[in-house]
């Protein structure tokens, strides 16, 4: 089952990065661990691949009892993420990356140490504005559940309606 934060992940690699295939919960042939979002885009020399995880801790970011944990569960998440990618994806140089809308700053700077792009917190709500933004602008459909929900909330009519605007 798809969680909303991949989606939202998803709808982002689908709608603003153009990517022509979004995979959700793609376990390795290991077996061990899943990769939450997959997105490809482009094709031969000019193929792009992001490989994504998705933390929605709206309380902050956590797992275990600290940021050291944090840090070590975030790196193993990574090295099954770049072994999936190298095995699915030989030729490409993908881009790892954790999307999380509240990474404390101490734990952010921890995570200096894993080779992730952090998509979080003002960053995070930049990418998610931007989505809005191109949902208030288009009614199709998109068979991405996020994307709809964010097309459904900029089109709403009167008052009470939900702004979205940068941070």
């Amino acid at each position: 089952m798809v969680d909303i934060g991949e989606s939202l992940v998803g709808a982002y690699m689908r709608q603003v990065r153009r990517c022509h295939t979004v995979a959700y919960n793609s376990r390795p042939p290991t077996g061990q661990g899943e990769i939450d979002v997959i997105g490809v885009a482009g094709h031969g020399d000019d193929r792009q691949v992001w490989v994504a995880e998705v933390a929605t801790h709206l309380d902050g970011l956590l797992y275990g009892s600290g940021n050291a944990d944090t840090v070590q569960k975030m790196a193993s998440k990574v090295a099954t993420a770049r072994a999936y990618a190298a095995e699915v994806f030989p030729d490409a140089d993908p881009i790892i990356e954790l999307w999380a809308p509240n990474v404390p700053a101490p734990l952010m700077a921890a995570l200096r140490e894993v080779d992730v792009v952090v998509v979080g917190n003002e960053d995070f709500t930049r990418r998610v504005n931007e989505l809005a933004a191109l949902a208030s602008a288009s009614t199709r459909l998109s068979g991405d559940d996020a994307f709809r929900m964010l097309q459904l909330l900029t089109h709403l009519r009167g008052e009470g309606r939900p702004q979205f605007s940068s941070p």
